[in-house]
């Protein structure tokens, strides 16, 4: 039998060995490497990731819902983006629009791009490249920006979920994304990718 989120922090709560680590099992990869994506340093991700479960450890009783995962990822969004400062309005992009590519035929959209798919084996050295670029270009967004973004693309997170993960409206999501996408098409259209 599964059990659901649920039942396994009331185990928890209960004094039942075994169901917290259940829920680290279960949520833990994604979560680390949401953290890993958001501060692009794995032993900084593994730090925020423990800080992450001895907060959720610390507050289980304040957990209300039945899946884990947004209150989680509300917890590690909030201890990840403390101290950023919020940044100026954009206007939106098409997720549409092409991006890295030199030739002008053979373009990929900014949604495929940033899409974490498994590319063929003839494809795989030039998507690679195209991903580092990405990688690169998502360090550069205010964090804020870039944990919406992560959360919405890598980890397809809707955007009531993002908004509790994060803590704010949806409405601030949606403008999160926007000015993230923006920036990230923007720093993508410079040459060479906008990085150094």
């Amino acid at each position: 039998m599964h059990d659901s989120d649920r039942n396994l922090i009331e185990a928890h709560l209960g004094g039942q060995a075994g169901a917290f680590e259940t829920l680290i099992g279960r949520h833990g990869p994604a979560l680390l490497g949401y953290l890993t994506k958001m501060t692009h340093d794995r032993d900084h991700a593994e730090d925020l990731f423990q800080e992450t479960f001895v907060r959720a450890h610390e507050r289980a009783r304040q957990f209300r819902g039945e899946n884990l995962k947004p209150w989680l990822f509300a917890i590690a969004s909030r201890i990840a983006t403390s101290g950023f400062r919020r940044i100026k309005r954009h206007a939106a992009i098409s997720l549409n629009r092409p991006v890295l590519c030199a030739d002008g035929v053979h373009c990929q959209t900014l949604e495929q791009t940033v899409a974490d798919r498994s590319p063929g084996p003839d494809a795989r050295a030039q998507l690679e490249e195209k991903r580092q670029k990405v990688r690169q270009a998502l360090g550069k967004l205010p964090a804020k920006q870039r944990s919406a973004l992560i959360l919405s693309y890598y980890h397809q997170m809707t955007y009531l979920q993002i908004a509790k993960a994060m803590g704010c409206s949806v409405g601030a999501v949606k403008t999160h994304l926007f000015r993230a996408l923006k920036k990230l098409s923007a720093l993508l259209a410079e040459p060479a990718g906008g990085l150094q």
